[in-house]
């Protein structure tokens, strides 16, 4: 579980314009429909191993896109940031997903939006899911 970085960043509301993690999942084990709790632990593990967790939970806010002083309205350096950051991880996250259930994804906008839209989908127990664990679990 390898990842590149221009800066290692300790805590995510520290970060600058040029430290952003690029956290790589390729050696995270690819989500199908049956293996959501797996997943979710690994994805969960590796970015809070680098301090990215937040992202996931929405406990890291999302800056404001630009500031105002006086008149002048400029680019929040904190938001590109974020944004940078956010899509690395989404990125990230779309490499870990079976293709076959990749469009459940496709109006998410930030990573926040992909965890929530995969928990609210698979972890939710349904009698089919509970009749297959069982299955699995006397095997």
């Amino acid at each position: 579980m390898a990842a590149t970085n221009t800066t290692v960043v300790t805590d995510a509301a520290d970060a600058t314009v040029n430290s952003v993690l690029n956290v790589s999942m390729t050696n995270v084990t690819k989500l199908t429909p049956t293996n959501y709790l797996m997943w979710s632990l690994q994805v969960h593990a590796l970015l809070d191993g680098y301090g990215l967790a937040g992202y996931l939970d929405g406990s890291v806010n999302t800056p404001a896109a630009t500031l105002t002083t006086g008149d002048v309205v400029t680019v929040n350096p904190a938001f590109t940031v974020w944004k940078r950051q956010d899509k690395l991880i989404y990125s990230g996250f779309i490499g870990a997903i079976n293709i076959a259930i990749q469009s459940l994804i496709s109006r998410a906008t930030t990573s926040n939006e992909i965890w929530q839209t995969l928990a609210s989908t698979y972890a939710k127990p349904s009698r089919g899911h509970i009749k297959q664990l069982k299955t699995h679990l006397k095997q």
